[in-house]
This record gives C-alpha cells, structure tokens and sequence, in this order.
C-alpha cells in the first residue's frame, strides 16, 4: 500500500509539475507578444507623430495663407496644425512640391492609405459607361491640378517685389477645344521675369515669379482668381491634356443621346407605327399587363368552378 501512495504522490508531483511548466511557457509568449505589440505600437505613434511642433511661418492651402502655424502631427496623407486663424489640416498632396518634399510626401503610401482617393492619375481612369459621371470626374481632376496652391510668403522690407493691378487675370475665359487642344503650347511664363511678384489683391504677402505661370487654355477652370497658379510640370500638362479628350468625347456621347432622345420624342410626336406605339407601350407595362393577365386567369378558372359546382348540385 505503502509503495502504491508513493506512486501515485509520484505522478501527482509530476503532473503538478509539467502544469507549472506548460504555464511559464504559455506566460512567456503572452509576455513576447504583448512587447511585440507595445513595440509597434510605439513605431507606429512615432511615424504618426513625426516632425510635430515644427513652426512654419506660413501655410497655403487652396488658396487660404496660414500665419505663424505649428505643425501638430503629420501622416502619411495629412498634416495637422493650429494658426493664428484657428485648427486647420490639409492633404498633404495639396501642398506644393517644396512641402511635400520637407514633410516626406510618398505618393504610394499615401495611395495604400487612401484607396479610394482620386488623385487624378493616369492610372484612375473615370468609368465612360456614364458619360455624365465621367465628365464630371474628369473636370474635377482639371480643376484640382490647376488651382494647386502655391508659396506665399510675408512681404519685408527690402524685397523688390512686381504688383500686378487690377488682380492677376482678366474677366473670362476661353472654352478650350477639349479633343484637339494641347495646353503645353499656351503656358505662359512672364511671371519668372520677377523674383517676387504680388497683386492688388493680395496686401502683404507674394509668392515666387519661377514658380508661377497663366495658360489660357486652362483659365477656363480657374476657380479662385484672386491668387495666382502654379507653374504646371510636363508630366501635369501631359495629364490634363489626357483628362481634356474624356471631356470631349463624353460631351460627344452626351449630345448624342439628346439628339437620340430629341428624335424619338419627335417621331411619337408625329404618330410613327402602330407596330411601334404598340410595342413601346408593352415594353413600358410589362408589370401591369402580367399581373391584369393573372388577375383575369383567376377569374376565368373560379367561374368555371362555380359552374361546375352548380351544374353537379
């Protein structure tokens, strides 16, 4: 008896014993995981935070100048900060070339953070099975490479700088010729003449004549003309002229389908076939007419039935 309790004390020890060890080694890989996770964590908060608290003496963004800005946090696609004016944020994609190259702007990462953000690429082509969607997809990625912000910075003494008057452009605009024009060929560059050019409109700031440029063919989309627009890039003017010709051809589409609609209206208009009314009148209630058609079934067969019944009794 003796020899079977210490047995058995033996295999309850060693039980107890490879529980406790299962244990320290279920503990040490929780403990590895959780400092994995603290580990990244702390990347991750140190990426979202880079360059906070940096101070910029100004900030443009879409057309609206920030004064004395601290940056408070920085993304992959947005910048944060607090101005003289209050809590702002912007995309980093709408700040001009200089920012974007200070603030470590990647045009990929910024893609796989924002999947459905259309930046206007070649590679986002508006869908043409509707021609009104497209169209207006197209005009907006326009709209949003030509009115780019641009560098304003606060006039000080000293600086010879060229005032523009009255404002930077002349009421209207020329309607481009969406399939054929190449905006390449009316970029205009005058601005770079002057180091530092202004407007009667903008008291106290100017922004850099190199950087700057007016093009006739897209002052159609000018959207804000109390500032002035940023010189295009090859690759930019390349883009417009790409996004011009889906313009052109769904307003082509556009005017097709109206003048289709025009003609049908007309030939109702003026009696057309019996054949055809007909059938448009059936393809237009085939819902009505099926359901009349089962609703006249019912009745007929409960007729029968009723006579039925009555003839037999």
């Amino acid at each position: 008896m003796n020899g079977k309790a210490n047995l058995t004390t033996r295999h309850a020890a060693c039980d107890l014993l490879n529980y406790r060890l299962r244990m320290c080694h279920f503990n040490r890989q929780r403990t590895v995981l959780r400092l994995r996770s603290l580990v990244l964590f702390g990347l991750f908060c140190a990426a979202v935070v880079v360059r906070a608290d940096e101070k910029l003496p100004t900030l443009t963004v879409d057309g609206m100048v920030y004064s004395n800005v601290t940056v408070t946090s920085v993304t992959a696609t947005d910048i944060y900060f607090t101005a003289n004016n209050g809590i702002g944020s912007a995309k980093l994609r709408d700040l001009n070339p200089a920012l974007q190259k200070h603030f470590h702007f990647d045009t990929a990462k910024a893609g796989a953070a924002e999947p459905n953000s259309a930046n206007g690429s070649a590679g986002n082509t508006p869908d043409q099975g509707n021609p009104q969607a497209a169209l207006d997809d197209a005009m907006a990625r326009v709209r949003r490479i030509v009115n780019q912000p641009v560098t304003a910075l606060p006039i000080r003494e000293g600086m010879d700088v060229t005032v523009y008057s009255p404002g930077w452009f002349h009421p209207g605009a020329i309607r481009p010729d969406f399939n054929t024009v190449d905006v390449r060929s009316s970029q205009e560059l005058h601005y770079a003449n002057n180091i530092y050019v202004t407007s009667d409109l903008n008291p106290g700031i100017c922004f850099l004549g190199s950087e700057l440029e007016f093009n006739s063919m897209t002052k159609f989309f000018y959207t804000d003309r109390s500032l002035p627009k940023k010189k295009l890039t090859g690759d930019e003017m390349l883009e417009i002229n790409r996004l011009y010709r889906i313009i052109g051809q769904c307003e082509q589409k556009l005017g097709e389908q109206q003048t289709g609609g025009a003609s049908r209206a007309r030939g109702l208009a003026d009696g057309g076939s019996v054949f055809d009314q007909t059938r448009s009148f059936v393809t237009g209630h085939i819902t009505i007419l099926a359901s009349a058609a089962a609703g006249l079934l019912c009745l007929f067969m409960a007729i029968l039935n009723y006579r039925k019944g009555h003839s037999e009794a």
